[in-house]
């Protein structure tokens, strides 16, 4: 209804961070949107100071920053350089922008072009994430009264071995080309991990009986987004090299709140101090076997979340280009033993609301 409640030519402020439009402001909203605005550009002179740094706590603790991607693309590709490794690719793109399903060779040309483009940097490659919010037009699904609750990810990738062999034997061949880190999206239960590492093992197998190369160096991970995998993460951390936590999917499902319906957004609350215990269970069961865990959701680029994922022991975190200057500058803020107070702090509280009020008034947001 923005046609019939703006006038035109009338003066108004976009509040992008707020989620406002005000229209026609007196001369004090605009004064004090014209403040807002010089601090955020402050802040973001403040950050591109950090943009070619690495992310070090103040007592010199590396944290390793990688890119999220979403295809092979050569201008995505160009930024790698600037990032540790690519922490996430998003190969369902690599479906979606079709309008047909690509063969095998299609997307091991893509797949390879991103290792060569990484060399030595670890890739690591999501396989197929569709269902949920995301479709295929020349794939049908079956109408799902809750798809986020139903055969999405891996359960359709269960349900279609052709679709997931496919898509494995050019992953699989790829990685001869570069560091191949292979994670399975919407994991919830051991038999999940085993069933997909029998189906890995027997394509990786049958590509070496034809005489194509594959690396015997790949790693196998998954993501933590379902609560029952996070709880038993000791086992799930026994059978993998590496997890990484999907915190959009996992708030969701913690939280009982679908993330893309505004009429719960409140209750879509990913700073609950629920999903802050969940994510330190998991880092520290996966710490304490020597595995390696990061995350790959939105708290992983946000200047607020990113030190207190650092406090509970992250050793990477992923996120968009755009993201990692401020990440990096609130993780140099404090020494390492200092975000592990602030991380303690922080999921001990009761509700989001202290918690965002505390991380607020430390890193001066």
């Amino acid at each position: 209804d923005a046609p019939e409640l703006i006038k035109d030519g009338e003066e108004l402020i976009v509040d992008a961070d707020g989620g406002l439009v005000i229209c026609g402001p007196d001369a004090g909203e605009s004064a004090r949107y014209a403040e807002k605005r010089r601090l955020w550009q402050a802040r973001l002179a403040a950050e591109r100071e950090f943009a070619g740094k690495p992310c070090r706590t103040k007592d010199g603790l590396n944290v390793g920053i990688g890119l999220n991607i979403g295809s092979a693309d050569a201008g995505e590709l160009e930024q790698v350089k600037d990032f540790d490794f690519v922490g996430l690719f998003r190969t369902e793109f690599l479906y979606m922008g079709k309008d047909h399903m690509p063969e095998e060779e299609e997307q091991f040309e893509a797949y390879r072009r991103v290792m060569l483009a990484c060399g030595d940097k670890p890739v690591t490659l999501r396989t197929l994430d569709i269902g949920g919010d995301k479709t295929l037009s020349y794939m049908p699904l079956p109408r799902e009264d809750n798809p986020f609750l139903g055969v999405r990810a891996l359960r359709l990738c269960f349900n279609r071995p052709e679709l997931f062999r496919t898509q494995l034997r050019a992953a699989l061949r790829a990685s001869a080309y570069g560091n191949l880190w292979l994670m399975l999206p919407m994991v919830a239960s051991l038999e999940d991990i085993r069933r997909a590492k029998r189906i890995i093992s027997d394509t990786a197998e049958a590509l070496r009986a034809e005489g194509k190369p594959v690396s015997r160096d790949y790693k196998l991970g998954i993501m933590v987004e379902i609560p029952s995998i996070a709880v038993v993460a000791d086992k799930a951390a026994e059978e993998v090299d590496f997890a990484s936590i999907g915190t959009n999917d996992l708030c969701q499902y913690l939280t009982a709140a679908d993330r893309g319906n505004p009429q719960v957004a409140d209750y879509y609350q990913n700073y609950h101090p629920a999903m802050l215990r969940v994510m330190r269970r998991v880092i520290e069961e996966f710490a304490r076997r020597g595995k390696s865990v990061g995350v790959c959701g939105e708290l992983g680029g946000d200047p607020l979340a990113a030190p207190v994922l650092v406090g509970f022991g992250i050793d990477k975190l992923s996120m968009s280009a755009a993201s990692a200057p401020g990440v990096k500058r609130s993780v140099a803020m404090y020494t390492s033993a200092q975000l592990r107070e602030i991380a303690r702090e922080a999921a001990g509280m009761s509700c989001q609301e202290e918690v965002l009020a505390y991380l607020r008034a430390r890193f001066a947001q």
